[in-house]
């Protein structure tokens, strides 16, 4: 399995401000993590199923004003 991070950050600090999206295929849902704070635990853990991964992604992006 693969994971997309995105961040704020040039360059990416993957427990600052970074969504982390992987896919499994094996049960056909997103996750999405979300760390706001190095060396803490993320601040949010979303699962999703395969039809909202876009439309969770673009909330996502909206509401934290990326």
């Amino acid at each position: 399995m693969d994971k997309l991070i995105i961040s704020v950050y040039d360059k990416i600090d993957f427990r600052k401000e970074a969504l982390h999206i992987q896919f499994d295929l094996s049960t056909n849902t997103w996750e999405f993590s979300y760390y706001a704070l190095p060396f803490q635990e993320p601040e949010f853990v979303r699962n999703y199923s395969s039809e909202k991964g876009i439309e969770k992604f673009d909330q996502f992006i909206e509401t934290i004003k990326w």
